[in-house]
């Protein structure tokens, strides 16, 4: 096999794919190419994502399903892999084998297992909105990076799906930017767009002394940041209390 600093990417994949005589055939981009640097896989049903991670000795991938009846990607399982011979397995044990999740991980430890909420919104379109959102957020091959970051973030919609002020509302992000809707349909009835809670992203223009949360109302464009997060909740769903939803057209 090639150096990894000089290996294509989807080409060595599909190799050694054909080589163990898999039935699967890597996607093409538009210009009807393999990828260099990436892989996947686009059919409607079981599907991957996978890249180099840390180094070129490292391979990312985030196993899901795609179906017409969704408008997102539900995650089943992701990883980092050190062995191309391994993530290839993986690959041809998920779309092309079809192996449950349950027994690909029995075999593959590299595997984290996607997991919805372990407490459950008494209304169910609720909690399908709320399991969308942790979903959203495990779909992701850069999974890796920032981490700290990664985990206040979870901890932010952990605390607010737990929080009593938001029970009865549907969350929806975008930007990972939390926000939130009296309707299922949030494109019909929402606060201002510019109204939200996200983890900062600690830098020399945001040190962690300014905070770990910053919540932006449509009164207050710069924003509001807070140390601890049931503070910056506490505070987000006041804002909500105070004015009402725009129904848009």
């Amino acid at each position: 096999m090639p150096e990894t600093d000089k290996m294509h990417f989807s080409k060595e994949i599909q190799r050694i794919l054909t080589e163990t005589n898999s039935k699967v055939k890597l996607a093409k981009t538009i210009d009807g190419i393999l990828p260099n640097r990436y892989a996947f896989y686009n059919k409607y049903g079981r599907s991957f994502r996978a890249e180099f991670a840390q180094t070129d000795k490292d391979f990312s991938i985030v196993l899901f399903e795609r179906t017409k009846k969704q408008d997102y990607e539900q995650c089943f399982a992701r990883g980092i892999f050190n062995d191309l011979k391994r993530l290839s397995e993986v690959i041809d044990f998920w779309v092309g084998e079809q192996k449950s999740i349950s027994e690909i991980k029995s075999e593959f430890n590299e595997l984290e297992i996607y997991e919805n909420f372990d407490f459950e919104n008494s209304n169910s379109d609720i909690e399908k909105a709320w399991n969308k959102v942790k979903n959203m957020f495990f779909n992701d091959t850069k999974f890796w990076e920032n981490t700290e970051w990664k985990n206040r973030y979870l901890k932010m919609i952990l605390g607010a799906k737990k929080h009593t002020e938001f029970k009865e509302l549907f969350p929806f992000t975008s930007h990972y930017w939390l926000r939130f809707s009296p309707r299922k349909e949030f494109i019909t009835e929402c606060w201002p767009l510019d109204t939200y809670i996200v983890p900062i992203f600690h830098s020399k223009e945001q040190p962690k002394e300014l905070g770990n949360y910053y919540v932006s109302t449509d009164e207050n464009k710069d924003g509001d940041y807070f140390s601890d997060l049931n503070d910056a909740l506490d505070f987000y769903a006041s804002k909500l209390k105070e004015t009402e939803p725009i129904k848009w057209n």
